[in-house]
């Protein structure tokens, strides 16, 4: 534990000697990162094929190309997120500057997930890297191979001071969130997000938590189904449904239960073949403990299809449960593995209804022509993210914020956001130390004429028609003072 002590010192004794403040500094940072990805993608690839049965475009596609994008941006605009940002001003302000200067935290911590062990670890890195943040990373040891990889290569291109990595399991992060630190984002689950919150606020520290939750997926009879199901099938199983914004289980009505599994049932032999076991497209389950949990949601439920199994591969097939109660052990936790139950339910208001009665899941996903519906939808419920006609997009957006509410989590990173959620925003306000006259008004002793002149002001936002009207009226207010002032 002492490693972990005096990295997490380093960071902040490197921090604090403003190496991170730079624009240039932080540039150079993220193009070694950048780096970092293209020199060893090989080594990457045998790293999560070890730890998850990735392939090399499951990889380069679900894991790299979300943080080089990441990367690509914010060495783009980060002169213009640096940029003061100006505001409106009151008349009591007209003449000073005003603006929102953003400064970074300090030394923040990344508590990555094993589902997608580099990008979710990396991607954060960008925007805290990018706001000028020290930063101690802390990979999930679930995904040892990949954990380890990052913490052999990633001080070979970064600044090892201010971006260590520490390894370990549960007790190496429980003694990182014993230190103070400026910030953490964490990625997992509830129980452990519950111990993340518990930890800072010993600190004070404001955490970001992307948790999960059962993400709905309505389908309305009112589409087109082949489509529908492409892409239910794709969100899904994809990473062997262990993604935390996968659809988790399906609403329909029950006249069109039978055609969905028809339709997925094939779709699934069109992408993994009709032994997905022998599919290179085809992932594995992370671990036996996580095996065998899934495997036990599959008590007392009818499997339409799907369900073979090999422990010892760690393979569950991509499976379909139908005419689920909504009671049963397969609808009381997120599933996060290749399980799709389906719920059938008589109306769109009784989806909604469904849906508003659970805790609020991390995405939502409805498949309708009706725009109307999907309007309603959106406007009647509550959730992370919403995709329409599709499944995972929203995530792949830049200039969407990702992130939970409610259970499902708080806070929000991608692109700027990430950015904006490792800044302070500093406020920031730069007067003259002339026109004494003026500001007299707010002075001791007070008056009914100084409370009106005051008030007046405070309320007359700045404008252009504002600020001509204000320029008009400036000399005749310190006209008007200074006769105050000679009666006074």
């Amino acid at each position: 534990m002492e490693q972990i002590k005096l990295a997490v010192a380093g960071a902040r004794t490197a921090y604090n000697l403003g190496k991170t403040r730079p624009l240039e500094f932080r540039v150079q940072q993220l193009k070694a990162l950048e780096r970092m990805l293209t020199e060893n993608k090989d080594l990457f690839t045998e790293a999560l094929q070890k730890d998850l049965h990735k392939n090399q475009f499951a990889v380069e596609v679900y894991e790299m190309a979300g943080i080089l994008g990441e990367i690509a941006l914010a060495v783009n605009k980060l002169p213009e997120w640096t940029a003061p940002e100006s505001v409106k001003k009151n008349m009591m302000t007209l003449m000073d500057t005003v603006y929102i200067h953003r400064e970074p935290l300090g030394v923040v911590l990344i508590i990555g997930a094993w589902n997608y062990p580099l990008a979710i670890v990396l991607q954060p890195l960008v925007g805290a890297i990018a706001a000028g943040n020290a930063a101690v990373l802390k990979p999930s040891e679930v995904s040892g191979n990949t954990a380890q990889l990052l913490a052999d290569i990633l001080p070979q291109y970064l600044d090892k001071d201010l971006y260590p990595v520490v390894t370990g399991g549960p007790q190496e992060a429980s003694e990182l969130l014993k230190h103070p630190f400026d910030h953490i984002l964490y990625t997992g689950s509830t129980v452990v997000g519950r111990v993340v919150m518990e930890a800072a606020a010993k600190h004070l520290t404001p955490v970001t938590l992307e948790l999960g939750g059962k993400s709905p997926c309505y389908v309305d009879t009112d589409c087109d189904l082949a489509v529908a199901c492409r892409r239910i099938v794709w969100g899904r199983y994809t990473n062997c449904g262990q993604t935390c914004i996968a659809p988790d289980y399906i609403l329909c009505d029950k006249s069109i239960q039978d055609e969905l599994v028809k339709k997925m049932s094939s779709t699934i032999t069109e992408f993994y073949g009709s032994d997905p076991q022998k599919s290179p497209d085809y992932g594995r389950i992370v671990n036996q403990r996580h095996f065998r949990r899934i495997m036990s949601l599959l008590e007392g439920v009818n499997v339409a299809y799907g369900g073979e199994n090999d422990e010892g591969d760690l393979y569950i097939a991509p499976t379909i449960v139908t005419d689920v109660d909504p009671d049963s052990k397969i609808m009381q936790e997120e599933i996060f593995g290749p399980l799709l139950p389906l719920v059938t339910v008589s109306s769109v208001d009784e989806a909604i209804a469904f849906i508003n009665k659970r805790e609020k899941p991390l995405a939502l996903y409805l498949f309708s022509h009706n725009k109307k519906l999907v309007k309603k939808m959106i406007g009647e419920t509550s959730s992370g993210g919403v995709t329409a006609n599709d499944c995972l997009i929203h995530y792949s957006i830049p200039a969407l914020p990702f992130g939970g509410v409610g259970k499902s989590g708080f806070g929000a990173y991608h692109g700027r956001f990430s950015f904006e959620t490792f800044s302070h925003r500093r406020a920031c306000v730069l007067k003259s130390l002339g026109m004494e006259k003026v500001n007299s008004i707010r002075y001791a002793p007070a008056s009914d004429s100084k409370q009106k002149w005051i008030l007046w002001l405070l309320k007359k936002r700045d404008s252009r028609k504002m600020q001509l009207i204000g320029f008009m009226l400036l000399g005749a207010v310190v006209s008007i003072i200074v006769k105050l002032f000679f009666r006074w």
